[in-house]
């Protein structure tokens, strides 16, 4: 019987540690590594990706304005903080007004987006519409394998 214990219990051991690798592994890693990444460096990253969306969609002057709002509005907001009257909220409430929060926010953006998108010659849309194509962890290859090859969680 002892000599079942200590190979029973590293089996359960490394069950576990296989269990937490696997949860971890279903983690988009863009969204894992922008969340912990330096608010000057992300800053950065997004300044470039849009002077690049700029370059490669050849902005005209007459353009230039509605641009600038466009790229504005595309800056990440944050979250707004929970007023203190939210203590107070379940926890299904809490999450329901986080999600409203978002959807306003991503409105917004799509708001700005069409305003954009309204200003661009047929060639610059076919542009936007490559690159917007091109934007999700599918596109760029992040999950394919992975999440083909993951377990059904539930």
């Amino acid at each position: 019987m002892k000599k079942l214990f200590k190979p029973a219990l590293l089996a359960g051991l490394l069950a576990m540690a296989a269990g937490a690798y696997a949860q971890d592994a279903n983690v988009d890693p863009m969204t894992a590594h922008h969340a912990r990444m330096d608010p000057a460096k992300r800053d950065a990253m997004m300044a470039r990706h849009m002077q690049r969306m700029h370059d490669k969609l050849k902005i005209q002057p007459s353009q230039e304005a509605a641009w600038k709002t466009f790229a504005a509005s595309m800056k990440p907001m944050g979250m707004p903080q929970p007023a203190a009257a939210d203590a107070k909220l379940s926890a299904p409430e809490r999450m329901e007004k986080m999600m409203q929060a978002h959807q306003q926010m991503q409105q917004q953006h799509l708001e700005a987006l069409k305003t954009f998108y309204k200003q661009l010659t047929p060639e610059q849309q076919k542009i936007m519409d490559q690159m917007h194509a091109d934007m999700g962890p599918k596109a760029r290859g992040m999950r394919g394998k992975r999440m083909a090859s993951a377990p059904a969680n539930g």
